[in-house]
């Protein structure tokens, strides 16, 4: 039987979940609406390797302040892949400007807080016969970083270019609504839930999630498998890597939603790339894409093929479900899945944990684990600082605070940011809060933040109301040092920045639901600080 029409719904694959612990969790009922919307219907022809797509995007301005232009980040642009046709904003064509992997689109007028506009772009994209996130390849086309996606606005537009190293994206959650159509019968696998199927033609949704991938293929070998509310769905090439990424993935989601909890998605998608083992794992909200080129042992535990697919299933917790930004804080969730494959191990099969660390983390060169990716010329010297270095850290902060605080500190830093945005200096404040000792100096052994360089923790609060916020919230920042200026911010919207730390913030046309509130402060030295929480707003 042709492996495209090998569609099997596996029973058998689905594993007993312990009591009381979640796979899956709806989208929280009081999570605002994202900001932007995308749909997007793209068809691909296989056999030549280019897509025609039409693309729509809604932006509500949530940042507070007018627009005046909307900016994206394309990847697919900076490289020639992706050949603009046409751009619409509001209904009238306007004049793109394209410099590298930025694109912006002036609107027709400035665009007030709370209102929405539409924007409308018709491109192609060649997609390249050589390996990367987009490639075509013999066996299919795997799709990532190929349309033209909004930047963070936060006071401004973030312009920084794309480089080819790690992961150089920010982005926050937003809805996707995408239609594909194939040239050919085969099988696309994609981000978010299927909603539709019908021959050639595939409907796919996200209903909160940071970017959108594919990959298709009229090779795959497809499995599913139920793990508590979450439908697992795998492709691969062959049965027997289909069935070892769905009984595995199974065992490995079961352990991350006990530790971080549960994921609000309701399908997980594993598949595999016609892309060398320099490709390793590639991660996208919902979608993870493993390189053919490793291979499946007779006995896969612990071995490259497994430890990657832990490190891309926890990327789903770490920069899918907590988002960072990926240029500025790479280690944030590299470092984090790094880590936490390796103390998978350590917890669960300890006679495969040594070669586990020796082959990802041990090693490495030195550096700042908070380095950008602009500071590093390739993928190499990038793995060996942000991963392994990184990774190296959390296992010494794990050590100082012991297991329990360890995964309770993990565990709030998902429970204060999911499907929101982390910063690192945050983190670092929760876990100095979970500390008996002073951090800073296992902090600075590691990390060139100025905030933790002291010895001893520089002291300051945040206070703020209880309970949930209507109207306006009072807060003070109180502080051992000098503050020159304070930063607020509700998600991606700057509620005050001024000198002033006794504030009235106003919260006049913010919608109901759950923000992370970001307290940013600056002492006399102009050494920043920070940290966040959850709030609620309410009408």
């Amino acid at each position: 039987m042709p492996a495209l029409l090998v569609l099997l719904v596996v029973g058998m694959l689905g594993v007993a979940v312990a009591p009381g612990v979640g796979i899956a969790a709806p989208v929280a009922a009081d999570a605002p609406t994202p900001a932007a919307a995308y749909r997007m219907d793209l068809s691909v022809n296989i056999a030549a390797g280019t897509a025609q797509v039409g693309q729509t995007v809604r932006l509500r301005n949530d940042v507070g302040a007018p627009l005046e232009r909307l900016v994206f980040r394309s990847p697919a642009a900076a490289d020639g892949s992706l050949s603009l046709r046409s751009a619409s904003v509001a209904g009238q064509p306007v004049s793109p400007r394209l410099d590298g992997s930025i694109l912006e689109l002036p609107l027709p007028q400035p665009l007030a807080a709370g209102a929405t506009v539409q924007a409308d772009l018709a491109f192609s994209l060649q997609i390249p016969n050589t390996p990367g996130r987009l490639a075509k390849t013999p066996r299919g086309i795997t799709m990532g970083y190929w349309f033209p996606m909004l930047t963070v606005h936060r006071g401004e537009w973030d312009r920084r270019p794309f480089i080819d190293v790690g992961d150089a994206t920010f982005s926050e959650v937003a809805g996707f609504d995408v239609t594909v159509t194939t040239s050919e019968p085969a099988i696309v696998m994609a981000t978010g839930e299927r909603v539709e199927q019908d021959g050639r033609r595939s409907r796919f949704v996200g209903a909160s999630v940071r970017d959108f991938a594919l990959a298709i293929s009229p090779e795959y070998t497809v499995r599913r498998a139920k793990v508590g509310d979450l439908t697992l769905e795998v492709a691969a090439f062959g049965e027997d890597r289909a069935a070892y990424y769905a009984t595995r993935g199974a065992d490995l989601l079961t352990w991350a939603a006990g530790k971080f909890g549960p994921l609000p998605y309701s399908t997980l998608t594993v598949a595999d790339a016609d892309l060398p083992s320099s490709y390793g794992g590639l991660e996208y909200p919902t979608l993870i894409v493993l390189a053919r080129g490793y291979s499946l042992p007779a006995d896969p535990a612990g071995s490259a093929l497994d430890s990657l697919f832990l490190h891309e299933l926890l990327h789903q917790w770490f920069y899918s479900l907590v988002g960072n930004d990926q240029i500025a804080d790479p280690w944030l969730d590299e470092a984090f899945v790094t880590y936490l494959t390796y103390a998978y191990y350590r917890e669960q099969a300890p006679a495969l944990a040594p070669a586990v660390y020796e082959r990802t983390i041990a090693g490495g060169s030195g550096g700042a684990v908070d380095s950008t990716v602009y500071d590093f010329p390739s993928d190499g010297p990038y793995f060996g600082v942000v991963y392994r270095r990184g990774a190296r850290f959390l296992e010494a902060l794990h050590e100082r605070l012991g297991d329990p605080a360890f995964w309770r500190l993990l565990r709030e830093h998902v429970d204060a940011h999911r499907d929101r945005v982390g910063t690192p200096r945050a983190f670092l404040e929760r876990a100095q809060a979970a500390s008996s000792s002073s951090l800073n100096p296992l902090i600075a052994a590691y990390l060139s933040y100025g905030a933790f360089q002291p010895t001893t923790p520089r002291v300051w609060s945040v206070d703020t109301p209880d309970g949930p916020w209507t109207g306006t919230a009072s807060l003070f920042v109180a502080a051992e040092f000098p503050v020159t200026r304070v930063q607020v911010l509700l998600d991606s919207r700057i509620l005050a920045d001024g000198p002033t730390n006794n504030l009235t913030l106003d919260l006049a046309g913010v919608e109901a639901g759950q923000y992370v509130l970001l307290v940013r402060v600056w002492d006399h030295e102009n050494v920043l600080f920070e940290r966040t929480r959850r709030v609620e707003v309410s009408r």
